[in-house]
């Protein structure tokens, strides 16, 4: 029996430098992913001062061991009486006494989520 012999040689796919490439490839994304993901471009505001915020977008309530509260320093008698205050104020910080009655401070929080003032810090002592 006479073997045929063909002018061109089989073609055949190698696969062994694929799989080589598609290794490193492999390896090239496991080390990148997080450096990748610390570098996500976003766009934050800058300031000049370096302050977080300004005096004028944010208000300051004390609440007192007593239950008594204060904005910006005047005691708080008529919650009515400060609406004007608390309407162009974005962000309110809370200085809360560690004796306070937590419905004195509940009372302040639902008064500035009625005045849709959501951002609201809370001060602590180190």
């Amino acid at each position: 029996m006479a073997r045929k012999l063909s002018r061109y040689p089989a073609a055949e796919i190698n696969i062994i430098p694929l799989l080589d490439v598609l290794l490193v490839l492999v390896a090239v994304l496991l080390l990148l992913t997080p450096f990748m993901a610390k570098s996500i471009n976003v766009d934050l505001p800058t300031t000049t001062s370096g302050a977080v915020m300004t005096q004028d977008t944010a208000i300051t309530f004390e609440v007192h061991a007593d239950g008594s509260v204060w904005l910006e320093g005047n005691q708080v008698n008529d919650w009515t009486a400060i609406q004007g205050r608390m309407k162009g104020a974005t962000t309110a910080r809370v200085f809360a006494d560690k004796g306070a009655a937590f419905m004195a401070v509940t009372l302040v929080l639902d008064k500035l989520a009625a005045n849709d003032i959501h951002n609201v810090q809370f001060a602590v002592k180190d």
